[in-house]
């Protein structure tokens, strides 16, 4: 879907494989229009890996696609790469996710609430918005990005450090539902607690201990609740059968319960002591 795109733009296609145990490689290598890079698994890093990219890019825009998100049409690239049109002050632009055929509804529903079919800018941090900007499926101006590079040594959540940095630095960022990708996962709870874990731990969101360990008690609790009680009304408000629907809904109870137990752990690791 990627070489299929229909734009006008020259594009290179770089794809860095940290030793994946499929058929990736040998794919990859099979198109010569394709520069493969191989690190060891050991060498990757969400925000390392990125900068090595933009680094071997010879292009005026940056596209970071991940490897399980999929261009939903032939038109993903160029609606990514038109907004910078718009405006000079733009410094990134990133894609509406919509789920997989297979998604479950409580990831579903958390897509189309993050995630919805108006266009966004934003000009400015704003605390309570945790999902800033995401390179699963976006575009960076490259000198935006030599000025501001990717850390890398942070664990998760890169594209939001980034984000964050730019918009304090007087940038804009465009959310565009033109662009479309597929891309959701059906996490384990163990995968789902140790992603929020970490995403936890990464966001400092609390300055101690104490207050991690009473604030973070009630944010977990209630984000909690609020998020399963819309869940709960979501899927039966949906059109599936009733043994499918009970189904959804001890999924969803399940992964909220590690979701925002993951993270309550992750603001408690994260935290300075006293």
């Amino acid at each position: 879907m990627v070489m299929a795109q229909e734009c006008s733009y020259v594009f290179e296609v770089i794809v860095i494989d940290s030793g994946s145990q499929d058929d990736t490689v040998a794919i990859v290598k099979e198109n010569k229009n394709i520069r493969l890079v191989e690190i060891r698994p050991d060498e990757f890093g969400h925000g390392k890996t990125r900068n090595l990219g933009a680094k071997l890019a010879k292009g005026n825009f940056l596209v970071f696609l991940n490897a399980d998100a999929i261009p939903h049409d032939h038109h993903w690239l160029s609606a990514l790469i038109d907004e910078f049109a718009r405006d000079k002050k733009i410094a990134g632009v990133y894609s509406r996710h919509v789920p997989k055929n297979d998604c479950h509804l409580y990831m579903a529903r958390d897509l189309e609430k993050s995630m919805p079919a108006k266009r966004m800018e934003k000009a400015r941090v704003d605390r309570h918005d945790y999902f800033l900007f995401s390179t699963v499926s976006a575009t960076i101006r490259k000198d935006i990005w030599s000025a501001y590079p990717f850390l890398d040594e942070i664990l998760i959540a890169e594209d939001q450090n980034w984000a964050a940095r730019v918009l304090q630095g007087g940038y804009k960022l465009v959310y565009t539902p033109a662009s479309l990708v597929q891309h959701s996962h059906n996490y384990s709870l163990k995968e789902l607690f140790n992603l929020k874990c970490r995403v936890g731990r990464s966001s400092k969101k609390f300055s101690n201990k104490a207050s991690a360990l009473f604030g973070g008690a009630f944010l977990a609790l209630g984000g909690m609740i609020y998020k399963f009680s819309g869940d709960c009304r979501y899927v039966l408000r949906s059109g599936l059968p009733v043994k499918r629907k009970i189904r959804e809904i001890f999924i969803s109870l399940g992964a909220r319960i590690f979701s925002f137990s993951g993270r309550y752990i992750g603001w408690l690791k994260g935290s300075r002591p006293g």
